[in-house]
């Protein structure tokens, strides 16, 4: 495709000239030339990819820096443990260190709420019982809200029972392991649960 002024990439993208000024500046956007009077010209199609993919990560909770540091080095996987119970959080952590996934948790509910208001993983582990807000609820809020109800849900839960097996994947979640589990468990489900 051509070179295209600064201009004309706004109006196809939608974004404000300064916006795509400010994104090249913070190195995100590259000039491919500029005019006999100085003026930028960006490739169109490699821009209009590029602005394309700092909305949909900016969407996903992602800063500008983060999304420069995806741009240069790739993404992680986010995952978001919601267990009362660290040494199960641990165990997760420990499992998935070499998979690199960037890993959050939460001891119950509430806490889980407030995370997700500015990081929205790939991922959530979910205990069942809780204090507080328990899983079903947690679960079901998730599944609720447009901006979250994408997120894969793993439920793990030491009350492995055909009762709330059902409830929970009657609440939306997209998988169910039950604890004790082995390493091998763990992934398997995720891998099955993430497609």
């Amino acid at each position: 495709m051509a070179n295209v002024k600064i201009s004309d990439i706004a109006q196809k993208a939608q974004v404000l000239p300064s916006t795509i000024r400010h994104y090249t500046d913070l190195g995100l956007v590259d000039v491919t030339d500029k005019t006999e009077g100085g003026q930028r010209l960006y490739d169109e199609e490699k821009t209009l990819d590029v602005l394309s993919k700092i909305k949909h990560y900016s969407s996903r909770g992602y800063t500008l820096s983060q999304i420069k540091d995806i741009f240069t080095k790739g993404i992680k996987k986010r995952i978001l443990i919601i267990d009362d119970d660290p040494d199960v959080a641990d165990l997760i952590k420990t499992i998935l260190k070499d998979e690199d996934w960037e890993v959050r948790h939460a001891t119950d509910g509430f806490e889980a709420g407030r995370i997700l208001d500015e990081y929205l993983p790939d991922l959530i582990t979910l205990d069942l019982v809780m204090p507080g807000m328990d899983g079903f609820k947690v679960c079901q809020n998730i599944k609720k809200d447009p901006l979250t109800k994408i997120i894969k849900v793993l439920s793990i839960t030491a009350y492995d029972t055909p009762e709330y097996k059902d409830k929970i994947i009657s609440m939306g979640a997209d998988g169910y392991l039950q604890k004790p589990f082995t390493p091998n468990e763990l992934r398997t489900k995720i891998k099955e649960v993430m497609g």
